[in-house]
């Protein structure tokens, strides 16, 4: 209790603002809202499409804007590592993060030089970011049971992983 109390008074004499007193907020890569799903998988059809849905929570700061990046990766029959596959290569702004959560979408055309019994997942990387500097970054892997609010094949469609047949 000393040390709650000395530290009030320094930042008191100091001019801090009521704000750095407060407890800190939960930890966004732990957020409910945080994470990344295969919503559409059509490996097999010609002009094949792998779908990567992905949500975001707010910190509810205005001042920040959240911004999401999405990969696919592969892994052939014959390879035990992930290798990336496509990327949208640039960072996507999905909004303020004065709200609760966003989310977004990005579909990946496949060639058809995917071999047979290839696995696919997707990657998505997240950024809270105030101006030009990165107030936080979180990457997560694509995950199944998520609820999609658009763009499933089938609707409400989400799988960790894609298979090529």
């Amino acid at each position: 209790m000393r040390r709650i109390a000395a530290a009030i008074a320094v930042c008191a004499l100091a001019g801090c603002p009521v704000a750095a007193l407060a407890a800190p907020q939960t930890s966004i890569p732990h957020a409910n809202h945080l994470w990344a799903t295969i919503d559409e998988c059509q490996p097999a059809t010609s002009g094949a499409i792998v779908g990567v849905r992905a949500s975001m929570p707010g910190t509810g700061d205005a001042s920040e804007e959240m911004f999401m990046r999405f990969t696919l990766q592969y892994r052939a029959p014959a390879h035990r590592h992930w290798h990336k596959l496509a990327g949208s290569r640039a960072f996507v702004n999905v909004g303020s993060a004065a709200y609760v959560s966003r989310q977004a979408g990005f579909n990946f055309r496949l060639s058809a030089t995917t071999a047979p019994g290839t696995v696919l997942r997707g990657v998505v990387d997240f950024q809270w970011r105030r101006g030009a500097s990165i107030a936080q970054s979180v990457l997560r892997f694509t995950s199944a049971g998520r609820r999609p609010s658009a763009g499933a094949q089938p609707s409400g469609y989400s799988a960790a992983r894609c298979s090529v047949s």
